[in-house]
């Protein structure tokens, strides 16, 4: 995902824009999960030439393929991620939020797919009402009903059961 800035750098205040289809697939690390892009991924935007440094707005787009967290099951997202990038030439000061361009291109790849993965969802559901997997057999709830027994205790009285159990076993 390069972008061409040879005319914008011929003159300060110049601005370009640009529309950029990647059809790669692309493979996402975030919150120890993986994840993997559907091309085609979209970025559009603009660059302008001002004080030397070339400032790159854009917004990006794509279908990432994630697995929910309840069921396990892959499902296909839309996410979509926009923002703002200052770069300046190699060789010259930098400060923390620049980034470094050489030659006449700006390569955004890794800027967009960082951008992207940020705006995945810490706990992915592939629905809002997804019933997940059955805590004794496994079966997805989502595609049919396993039959097992299943009793919900309140987190806070498990100890008291547990001590219910001791006491009825003969301890």
């Amino acid at each position: 995902m390069k972008i061409n800035i040879s005319k914008i750098l011929r003159c300060e205040g110049i601005k370009e824009s640009f529309d950029i289809i990647d059809n790669n697939q692309y493979e996402l690390v975030f919150n120890n999960q993986s994840f993997k892009t559907l091309p085609p991924l979209s970025v559009r935007g603009y660059a302008v030439n001002y004080e030397g440094k070339i400032e790159v707005e854009y917004e990006a787009s794509a279908k990432v393929e994630i697995q929910c967290s309840r069921c396990i099951e892959n499902y296909v997202a839309d996410v979509s991620a926009s923002s703002i990038h200052t770069f300046v030439k190699e060789g010259f000061q930098t400060d923390e939020d620049q980034q470094i361009y050489i030659s006449n291109e700006i390569d955004l790849t890794d800027i967009v797919l960082s951008e992207i993965a940020a705006e995945l969802p810490m706990k992915p559901l592939c629905t809002t009402d997804c019933k997940g997997l059955c805590p004794d057999c496994g079966t997805n709830n989502n595609q049919r009903s396993c039959g097992c027994k299943t009793e919900e205790i309140d987190s806070r009285l498990q100890v008291l059961q547990k001590l219910l159990q001791d006491k009825q076993g003969g301890v």
